[in-house]
C-alpha cells in the first residue's frame, strides 16, 4: 500500500459532485448544495450500480425512493452517512458547527473565559469560513493558548493541516487532541475525531491502528454509521473479511446507500469476492420476503375474485370492478418487479410497493365487506319492520277490546235509562205510564231494571199477567244482549284482524330470516377468503 504522508490520498480529495462545495458563510447554501450533488452522486453510484444491487429498470426508474430524507438532514458525518466523503470534511464540520449539541459544549467551555479569549475564537472561526486559511490557522493557535480544552479548536486545526497545509503529523497531533479533550464531553464528538485519527493513521500505513480507532469510535457511538464503514474498509485492507462483511452487513440494512458506496470503493478490492457474495445473499433475503408476500397476496387475490364472481348479484360487484382491476394490475406490476431480481428492487417491494399494495387491498376488502353488512343491514330492515308491526297489531286490538267494553259500558249505562223509558211510554197505559219517571232516575232506574229482569226470570208465571211489565222487561233483556252480542262481535271481529296482521308478518320473518341467513352466509365465505396479508 502507498503511504502519503504530505500529499492528499485519493480517498481525501472530492469527487467530482462535490467539487463545487467551499467553505463560506451561506450555510444554508452549502447544505442546499450538498444535497443537490449528493443527489447527483447517489444517480451517477446507481447508474454503474452491480446489477444484483440495481436492475437496469430500477436504474431507469432513478434515485426517488433511494434519497428520500436527505434534504431534511442536518448535514453532519452522522447525518450524511453513505453520502459521506473525506473530501468535503471542511465543509460538513463548518455546518456541524451550527447543530445546537455543540454551540451547547462550547458554551460551557467558554463561559469562563474572558473577552479576548472568545475574540480570538470567533475571528478564527470567521477566518476559516472565509477561506483565509493562513489567519485562520494563526487565530486558532492564539486560541488554543487561551484555551485548549476546546476540542473544536483542535478539530479545526486538524483539519487545516491534514486538507489545507498538508500536514499529516501536524494534522495527526490535533486530532489526538481533539480525541483527548472531546472525551469528556461528547461520545460522539470523541468518535467523530477518532474517525481522523484514523485516516491519518491509515495514510501512513498503520492500518492496524486505523482499525482500532475506529473499532473505539463505534463503542463509543453505537449508532454511528459512518465509523462502521471505516472500519469495514480497513478491516477489508486487511484482509479480515469476516469482520469487514459483518460490519458492512451491518451497515447495508440500516442504510442501503452503503450498498452503492462500497460497490465502487477501492479500499474493498482485496475482498472483493465477499462483498459481492454479500450483495448476494442481502439480495435473496429480501427476495424471499418479496416472494412470500407475493404468493401469499396471489392467492388471497385469487380468493377474493372468486368470490366477486360467484357472490356478483348478491352484493353487486360491479362496483368494485374498477377497483378489483387495478388490484390485479398491480400485482402483475409485482411479478415484474420480482422479475428483476435486484437487491434494491426486492427492499422496495418489501419497503415501499408492498405496504402500498397492502393497503390498496385492504380498502377493497373493507368495501367489500362494508357492501356485505349494507346487504345485512337491508335484510334485517324488514325483521324490525315486521316485529314492530306484530307489536302494533297486539296493541291495537288490546286497545280495541278496551274501548268496545268503555262503549258497551257507556251504552249499558245510557240504555238503563232511555230502553225502559220509551218502551213505557209506548206500551204502559194510564197510572203505568209513571214507570217512566223511575226510568229516568239514576241507580233507580238500574234498580228497576233489575228487579223487572229478575221477575222475568224467576217468577215468569205470576208477572206475565202484566203485559207491560213483561214487554219493558223483555225490552231490558233484549237491549243487553244485543249490547254485550255488540261487545262479543267486536272483540272477535279485532282479534282475527290481529291474527291475520300476526299471520302476514310471520311469513315477512320466515322470508326476511332466509334473507339475512343468505346474507351472513356471504359474509362467512368473504371472511373465510379475504384473511389479513401478513
Amino acid at each position: 500500500m502507498s503511504l502519503y504522508l504530505n500529499e492528499i490520498a485519493p480517498w481525501e480529495r472530492k469527487n467530482e459532485y462535490y467539487k463545487i462545495l467551499q467553505l463560506g458563510k451561506d450555510s444554508k447554501q452549502q447544505s442546499q448544495l450538498i444535497n443537490t450533488q449528493t443527489k447527483a452522486m447517489i444517480s451517477s453510484q446507481l447508474a454503474s450500480a452491480n446489477s444484483i444491487i440495481a436492475s437496469q429498470d430500477r436504474i431507469i426508474e432513478g434515485i426517488n425512493n433511494l434519497s428520500s430524507g436527505i434534504e431534511h438532514v442536518e448535514q453532519s458525518i452522522y447525518d450524511l452517512k453513505a453520502t459521506f466523503e473525506w473530501g468535503i470534511s471542511e465543509v460538513v464540520w463548518q455546518l456541524e458547527q451550527n447543530r445546537k449539541v455543540l454551540k451547547d459544549i462550547l458554551e460551557v467551555l467558554m463561559s469562563p473565559l474572558d473577552t479576548k479569549a472568545k475574540e480570538r475564537k470567533k475571528r478564527a472561526n470567521e477566518a476559516y469560513t472565509n477561506g483565509w486559511i493562513e489567519d485562520a490557522e494563526e487565530e486558532y493557535l492564539e486560541s488554543e493558548k487561551l484555551n485548549k480544552y476546546d476540542f473544536s479548536i483542535h478539530i479545526s486545526l486538524g483539519m487545516i493541516y491534514l486538507f489545507e497545509k498538508i500536514d499529516k503529523e501536524k494534522a495527526l497531533s490535533y486530532f489526538s487532541k481533539a480525541v483527548k479533550y472531546a472525551r469528556p464531553k461528547s461520545s460522539y464528538y470523541t468518535s467523530y475525531s477518532l474517525l481522523y485519527y484514523a485516516l491519518i493513521n491509515f495514510d501512513l500505513g498503520e492500518i492496524e491502528k486505523a482499525e482500532e480507532y475506529t473499532q473505539e469510535a463505534i463503542a463509543l457511538s453505537p449508532d454511528f454509521l459512518e465509523a462502521y464503514y471505516q472500519n469495514a474498509q480497513y478491516n477489508a485492507k486487511l484482509k479480515n473479511h469476516e469482520k469487514s462483511i459483518t460490519q458492512l452487513e451491518n451497515i447495508i440494512k440500516q442504510n442501503k446507500l452503503y450498498c452503492l458506496k462500497a460497490n465502487k470503493d477501492p479500499l474493498f478490492e482485496p475482498i472483493r469476492e465477499y462483498v459481492n457474495k454479500l450483495f448476494e445473499k442481502l439480495r435473496d433475503e429480501e427476495k424471499d420476503k418479496a416472494l412470500k408476500k407475493y404468493y401469499d397476496l396471489v392467492e388471497r387475490n385469487k380468493n377474493l375474485n372468486l368470490f366477486l364472481e360467484r357472490f356478483s348479484t348478491t352484493i353487486d360487484s360491479a362496483k368494485f370492478t374498477e377497483n378489483n382491476q387495478q388490484m390485479n394490475k398491480e400485482i402483475s406490476n409485482f411479478q415484474q418487479r420480482i422479475n428483476r431480481d435486484s437487491y434494491f428492487d426486492f427492499i422496495e417491494i418489501n419497503d415501499v410497493f408492498f405496504p402500498n399494495l397492502k393497503t390498496n387491498y385492504t380498502n377493497l376488502c373493507s368495501n367489500v365487506e362494508s357492501a356485505i353488512w349494507s346487504n345485512i343491514s337491508k335484510a334485517e330492515s324488514p325483521l324490525r319492520n315486521a316485529e314492530y308491526e306484530s307489536k302494533n297489531a297486539k296493541s291495537k286490538h288490546k286497545s280495541n277490546v278496551e274501548k268496545y267494553g268503555d262503549q258497551t259500558t257507556r251504552a249499558i249505562l245510557i240504555g238503563s235509562f232511555i230502553v225502559p223509558a220509551l218502551v213505557t211510554l209506548l206500551f204502559a197505559d194510564g197510572w203505568s205510564k209513571l214507570f217512566t219517571i223511575v226510568f229516568c232516575i239514576p241507580v233507580i232506574s238500574q234498580l228497576a231494571s233489575l228487579l223487572l229482569v229478575g221477575e222475568l226470570i224467576f217468577n215468569y208465571s205470576e208477572f206475565s199477567k202484566d203485559q207491560s211489565s213483561l214487554i219493558i222487561a223483555w225490552s231490558i233483556v233484549i237491549y243487553l244482549f244485543s249490547a254485550l252480542g255488540y261487545f262479543l262481535l267486536a272483540k272477535f271481529g279485532s282479534k282475527s284482524e290481529m291474527e291475520t296482521s300476526i299471520s302476514n308478518v310471520k311469513k315477512v320473518q320466515e322470508n326476511t330470516e332466509t334473507s339475512i341467513k343468505n346474507a351472513k352466509t356471504v359474509l362467512s365465505e368473504f371472511q373465510n377468503c379475504k384473511l389479513s396479508i401478513d
